[in-house]
């Protein structure tokens, strides 16, 4: 997670993604989307320098003191964009993944609810706090134009039609079906670790979707209990000093029981909206952490593919050499009928065999330069997700610890006094 605490340490940054908010598109009257405000504070000068000069400030001013916390505005769009360039510039690199934008409220329409925007909020927040967590992407020249920039759609269409589209994707597909041979106990390790994680974390995050259901129906229980005593409150006569006792009991008891509805609420709107967000972005977080070792398997499975058809042409050359080659009965028997020279044929599929053969090398060798720096990189990127994904877990808990002790904190205090009061 990024560093709320607003202690900005040099070159640390602080970023709060809040306040979404729904605008009219200028495009088109009936269109509309949502914008979210970020907030920045960080010990990076070239953040205040980028900021200044975009508001025209005077250079004497970028010292960032100035400027407490950079603040602007970005749709759902825009962190596409911002996504879409990282995966581009650094394609080794684990990019975090977004919110899905295929999820049933989009679709019926309720994009624009609360419920929809502030957990869409609080993904594109840990979106932003793992990019900033990144050693290589929080360095990014693009992380600083889109966390300071007043004029981010002009950046957009100067950018129309520059970016990139995933390549690999015939490769990835041809060899879908095939997988390592010779996979390294790291990874063999590294994928067991990801999918035990990622059963664990599904499990509880359907373990947390039925506690809010269980918690709301609860409170609604709570509630229409409530009412009932509210009724009868209203009941009792205040003709007598005892039915005023009774009555402002009664009151006081209902109190309490509002209060429990109402606490219950307030912890299942923290889950619903936090907790299970986390838990999701996390089962996204390891998805992407998976996609990127199997572009490092495709690396490999290239390297053993050309070795495997090196091999085959070294042999099929000693083959010929030796003169147990050159295609089969028929085929020679087919050839001398029509006069070809056999020997000169031989001679001739040599020296192809020769050319691909040196071909082959030269391409086998940067296959296997090319597979081992990526498995070097990869390694690193997993290393940096166990790092990043420790201090997401410890202040998810730690979170989830605060609201459940607040909540009992309150209910203590809530029955203490009724039961004072009675």
């Amino acid at each position: 997670m990024v560093d709320t605490s607003g202690n900005a340490s040099p070159r640390r940054l602080s970023i709060i993604v809040s306040d979404p908010q729904k605008q009219r598109d200028d495009q088109g009257k009936s269109s509309f989307y949502v914008t979210y405000q970020i907030s920045t504070k960080t010990g990076d000068n070239s953040y205040y320098e980028a900021y200044h000069k975009q508001h025209n400030r005077p250079e004497n001013e970028t010292d960032g003191a100035a400027v407490e916390i950079i603040v602007v505005h970005r749709r759902y769009s825009d962190f596409l964009l911002l996504q879409s360039i990282l995966s581009q510039d650094h394609p080794t690199c684990v990019i975090p993944p977004l919110p899905d934008k295929k999820v049933f409220q989009y679709i019926a329409g309720d994009r624009f609810s609360q419920s929809f925007t502030q957990k869409r909020c609080h993904s594109l927040q840990n979106f932003l706090g793992r990019i900033a967590e990144h050693p290589a992407l929080s360095k990014s020249p693009i992380l600083v134009t889109f966390l300071t920039s007043s004029d981010w759609d002009a950046y957009r269409r100067s950018l129309s039609g520059s970016l990139n589209g995933k390549e690999e994707v015939s490769d990835t597909f041809m060899n879908a079906f095939k997988s390592v041979h010779n996979q390294t106990e790291e990874f063999v390790e590294i994928k067991e670790k990801s999918d035990k994680l990622d059963h664990n974390v599904s499990k509880i995050d359907k373990v947390f979707h039925r506690v809010v259901k269980r918690q709301d129906s609860i409170s609604d229980d709570y509630l229409k209990f409530s009412a009932n005593l509210q009724e009868l409150q209203e009941l009792v006569s205040n003709s007598s000093a005892e039915d005023e006792t009774l009555r402002s009991k009664v009151k006081l008891f209902n109190e309490g029981v509002s209060q429990l509805s109402y606490g219950l609420k307030d912890l299942s709107k923290f889950l619903e909206y936090e907790y299970i967000v986390d838990l999701k972005d996390l089962e996204h977080y390891i998805d992407s952490v998976n996609q990127t070792v199997k572009i490092k398997d495709q690396k490999q499975i290239d390297y053993e593919e050309l070795s495997n058809y090196l091999t085959r042409s070294v042999n099929e050359k000693n083959n010929l050499i030796s003169g147990y080659g050159g295609g089969n009965f028929f085929t020679s028997k087919l050839e001398e009928l029509a006069g070809i020279n056999q020997e000169g044929a031989r001679r001739e599929k040599i020296l192809k065999l020769e050319t691909k053969i040196t071909s082959l090398t030269s391409e086998v060798d940067n296959a296997k330069e090319v597979a081992d720096a990526f498995e070097r990189e990869v390694l690193k990127e997993v290393a940096i997700f166990e790092e990043i994904k420790t201090k997401e877990l410890k202040t998810s808990l730690a979170s989830l610890a605060d609201n459940q002790i607040e909540f009992y904190k309150k209910m203590v205090d809530t029955w203490t006094k009724v039961e004072d009061g009675l």
